[in-house]
């Protein structure tokens, strides 16, 4: 007896000092966490999956004092490091690796107040898939079960096991089971056998259907501040949700999307009365909220147009059901300062005589009315007319015109995902004044372009991103090609800087007509298991050219192609160790015998550039990114040369926000074309460009 009390006495001594032991680190921090062995994830997956974690910076924990943006200092627990064990165990053990071991030890520094966690792994070999075999899906027709094989089965027997993989095509299989009149078919459970002799995972996924449904009536429920100006009928004809048709929760969820592209409503929820079947058919109700169909609203404008940070004030109205239909009528008007981080503010209030070359402004009006029809199908058309005034540091240009725009409704499982053809029609003047010396004396060159330029063309999309503000895996492929008839008159006049008139050229017509084609890549690739880290690329392809010679021996046909219809590069969105518009051409055109440098007026007929930007989220409202970019423009395809492509290089932060990211870049010019010298051969700062901007940058 004595013998079991004196053993049970040690082992409570053991256990309290034990306890005293890790009570007594309450307050060192955890300097480092470090793990040894593991090859299949690195160590920043391997901490983002663990409990315990490392105290931040510093500057965070300073940050942290007094604002919401920073963190905590995180305290050493010893009660984690076992649920940290287990986490890793089980990471490794949902991707094949089920002979995982994980041991571990602690280093403490007590000077310092500090504490090192140690992970050692040993990760053993992983396991391959074996058979694989679906339950419950015995109801599906021949034809229904082969569409579901080929569309939502993506395992692949011959690989490593991996839960993530599995989860995925059981999600992939309830979604068509909700797609194809399935409603009340899921998924129940999954048993997973190690076959330690084959070194192979058997996995036996089990499925329910149920009978297979067609939709009933709709039914409509109204409510809000304008429900008796907007009637069941039209709802139901948006909706589209015609009775007999297999139902597709897909379908129900595009015409959701649908209602509230209208902007008729406030909140629009679509649900099947699941308690109300007969026949194999399920009604289906609409819940819309009405708002209000008038409104007025001021604006702070701000966008990344002409690759630059733009910021103004506006006002719009919205007229909202217009004539019935669901037609929306709006008129807006608006003032920008155009690349407002290079410009001198004191340039508003001076005349425009005064103003020196950093003033850049917009204003314009714009009249749009869209319809979510257009002969009975679900084709969201656009007229738009506007007028707009712009004000660039080398020329300046007054425009108005429209555009008309067919926004057809793609199906889901299309490889393309947006088809928009247009009509456009755009009358553009603008003013050019090119200084020149002429046997010593200096003289002002203006050039004035009257162009009519209507054309057609169509944007071509396929998205396949996870998400619109921060894509983290797929791609985005678009494609626009335009063709265009052109016709511009120039005048050419010639004078002293005293205004004194010495020769002038006028009603000098041309007419061509040329096409313009555009296309890119944007491609995103994560890092990291939570998506947080993501590597991004973007290649840009545009190319204009004439497709009939000049009528006027004395301009050229690339002449005639409108300014606004070439490309430029640099910018916030574009080459960012540049300012907007900066990287341009630097061909040499003659002006009746006189040579002057190609201005800004003008652009490229060639466009080539890209990105690559590697993206990390810190936390839930700062991130970071580096990006490296590159491009040019060129007066044609035959004149591209691979030394005049500018390199920019650079830091940018990331501040998320519920309405978008808002982005600091900080770009400088790696390679400059102009002189064709590296970074490493001129002063950094000398180099350095500032970017602001809305959205990622691609």
């Amino acid at each position: 007896m004595f013998k079991r009390v004196f053993i049970f006495s040690i082992l409570f001594l053991l256990c309290n000092s034990k306890i005293s032991f890790s009570q007594s680190y309450y307050d060192f921090e955890i300097e480092a966490i470090n793990f040894e062995g593991n090859n299949f994830f690195s160590a920043s997956d391997l901490l983002k999956n663990i409990e315990s974690k490392e105290t931040p910076m510093w500057v965070w924990v300073f940050l942290d004092s007094f604002t919401p943006f920073g963190d905590e200092p995180v305290y050493f627990d010893s009660s984690k490091i076992s649920i940290d064990i287990l986490a890793l165990k089980e990471l490794y053990r949902t991707n094949g690796f089920f002979n995982i071991n994980v041991k571990h030890d602690v280093v403490i520094d007590s000077a310092d107040k500090a504490i090192v966690i140690n992970y050692y792994i040993t990760e053993n070999e992983f396991l391959n898939y074996g058979n694989i075999s679906l339950f419950g899906l015995d109801r599906l027709s021949d034809y229904d079960y082969g569409r579901l094989m080929n569309e939502s089965y993506t395992i692949d027997s011959t690989k490593r096991f991996s839960e993530s993989e599995v989860q995925g095509n059981i999600s992939k299989i309830r979604r068509f089971l909700a797609n194809n009149g399935y409603i009340f078919g899921g998924y129940d459970s999954t048993i997973v056998t190690i076959d330690t002799i084959r070194q192979k995972t058997d996995l036996s996924i089990y499925f329910h259907t149920g009978d297979k449904y067609a939709i009933g009536e709709t039914i409509i429920n109204k409510s809000g501040l304008s429900i008796e100006q907007i009637n069941n009928k039209l709802i139901s004809e948006i909706a589209d949700l015609k009775p007999g048709r297999i139902y597709d929760q897909s379908e129900i969820d595009r015409s959701e999307l649908r209602l509230l592209k209208t902007e008729l409503f406030t909140a629009i929820n679509i649900d099947p009365i699941i308690s109300d079947t007969i026949n194999n058919t399920i009604p289906v109700e609409v819940n819309a909220a009405i708002g209000s169909l008038n409104e007025l609203s001021p604006e702070i404008k701000a966008d990344n147009e002409f690759n630059s940070f733009n910021f103004g004030l506006g006002i719009g109205y919205t007229r909202k059901n217009f004539f019935g239909d669901a037609r929306k009528l709006s008129l807006s008007t608006s003032f920008r300062l155009v690349d407002i981080l290079n410009i001198d503010l004191a340039n508003i209030f001076k005349s425009g005589a005064e103003r020196d070359s950093t003033y850049q402004g917009v204003f314009d009006i714009n009249l749009k009315m869209e319809q979510p029809f257009l002969f009975g199908r679900a084709i969201l058309t656009s007229t738009e007319i506007y007028l707009s005034s712009k004000t660039f540091s080398d020329y300046s240009e007054n425009s108005y015109g429209g555009r008309q725009k067919f926004d057809f409704e793609m199906p889901p499982y299309t490889f393309i995902t947006l088809f928009r053809p247009f009509i456009s029609y755009d009358v553009a003047e603008r003013e050019n004044i090119a200084r020149i010396n002429l046997n010593g004396i200096q003289l002002d060159l203006t050039e004035t372009d009257y162009s009519l330029t209507p054309g057609i063309g169509v944007e071509l999309g396929s998205s396949k991103t996870d998400d619109i503000l921060f894509p983290t895996t797929g791609s985005y492929l678009f494609f626009t090609p335009e063709l265009f008839h052109s016709r511009t008159d120039i005048q050419y006049v010639l004078r002293l800087i005293t205004d004194q008139i010495l020769q002038a050229d006028s009603n000098e017509v041309g007419n061509i007509y040329f096409y313009r084609l555009q296309t890119g890549l944007s491609n995103y690739l994560p890092l990291s298991d939570d998506r947080t880290t993501v590597f991004a690329s973007k290649l840009r392809i545009g190319y204009s050219q004439p497709i009939t010679g000049s009528d006027n021996p004395k301009v050229s046909a690339n002449e005639l192609i409108p300014p606004n219809k070439t490309f430029y590069a640099g910018g916030s969105n574009s080459v960012r160790g540049w300012k907007s518009r900066e990287l341009i051409p630097k061909d040499s055109v003659e002006y009746y015998g006189y040579t002057t440098e190609t201005d800004a007026i003008r652009g490229g007929t060639f466009w080539f550039e890209g990105s690559f930007e590697m993206r990390q989220k810190l936390n839930e409202y700062l991130g970071y990114a580096v990006f490296a970019d590159y491009g040019n423009t060129w007066n044609g395809w035959k004149n591209v040369r691979i030394d005049e492509i500018a390199v920019a290089v650079g830091l940018g932060i990331r501040v998320y926000t519920p309405i978008a990211p808002f982005r600091l870049d900080f770009g400088t010019k790696f390679y400059n074309p102009e002189d064709q010298k590296t970074i490493f051969r001129k002063n950094f700062l000398d180099n350095l460009t500032i970017h602001f901007g809305i959205g990622e940058a691609f």
